[in-house]
């Protein structure tokens, strides 16, 4: 067991309304779970089979509404604000190592805590999710994060979970703007142990990347797409599909708009919940 991290786990996007948000999912292939209810909070998720379940590591898109603020735990309603990708959360190796590393370092977090929760699945089914989560205070860092380790990580990928129309297998990147993307990078490098590289944050041994773009890099890398919001904070994802054309009919035939990209094509955000999609092969190249 180590202070590190195992990778970026997944992306939580704050949306109105989460049985609805996922609907929206759908509709771009998707298997979206059935909605979950926690404290002042509800979700859906969009679960990825490749990844390292075994390890404690999922992969997956969050959809989180939040419905009473007042009972939602903190710091939750204090980054809960835009609706749109709203937070990071990474997977460590053993958190309380990596809570102990961030507090001697200066930052401001809770303690490891060892949480569950029931699941309830349509078919009478109940799952109990456990897992370890630390939750920094926010404003440590420019886009938001906090990190666990799944206890339960094969409640993630079950094949009803995963088997997405669209053919989806992993979320690939989290996709930002910045003014100044390394200085908005440099703590991400300090806090998370990691590297910054052709203009993204790299884990050592992770398979999610955050890419941070400047307004001008961002206009241009999606020119493409009309009316896109350059400003800075979290923008969205781009996920790998088994068969990009397959993936990209399925979205045509549902009455969606594509837009192509250099590795693949986009989804805008006003069809996809505020939320930049970028859909790519298994095998593109990003500069």
């Amino acid at each position: 067991m180590t202070d590190d991290f195992l990778d970026l786990d997944h992306l939580m996007v704050h949306v109105a309304d989460s049985e609805a948000a996922g609907g929206v999912f759908e509709r771009l292939g998707f298997v979206a779970t059935p909605k979950s209810g926690m404290p002042g909070l509800s979700n859906r998720l969009l679960c990825f089979p490749d990844t390292a379940a075994q390890d404690g590591v999922c992969n997956y898109i969050e959809l989180m509404q939040l419905e009473d603020a007042a009972l939602a735990p903190q710091p939750v309603p204090r980054f809960l604000i835009e609706h749109g990708p709203a937070s990071m959360v990474l997977c460590a190796d053993d958190p309380a190592a990596v809570r102990d590393r961030l507090a001697a370092d200066g930052m401001t977090l809770s303690p490891a805590l060892e949480l569950s929760r029931e699941w309830a699945l349509p078919n009478g089914e109940v799952l109990t999710a456990a897992f370890a989560v630390a939750i920094p205070e926010p404003g440590q860092a420019p886009f938001y994060w906090n990190f666990c380790k799944h206890r339960t990580a094969h409640h993630y990928v079950r094949p009803d979970f995963t088997g997405h129309p669209n053919g989806a297998l992993r979320l690939a990147e989290v996709i930002a703007v910045a003014d100044d993307p390394a200085a908005t990078a440099r703590p991400y490098v300090n806090q998370w142990k990691a590297r910054f590289e052709n203009g993204r944050v790299c884990l050592p041994n992770g398979r999610v990347t955050l890419a941070i773009h400047d307004p001008a890099g961002f206009a241009v890398a999606f020119a493409s797409i009309p009316n896109l919001d350059a400003r800075p904070g979290l923008k969205g994802f781009r996920v790998v599909v088994a068969d990009l054309d397959r993936a990209r009919t399925l979205v045509k035939t549902a009455g969606i708009a594509t837009w192509p990209v250099a590795t693949g094509f986009a989804v805008a955000p006003a069809d996809a919940a505020k939320t930049l999609v970028i859909f790519e092969g298994p095998d593109a190249a990003r500069d």
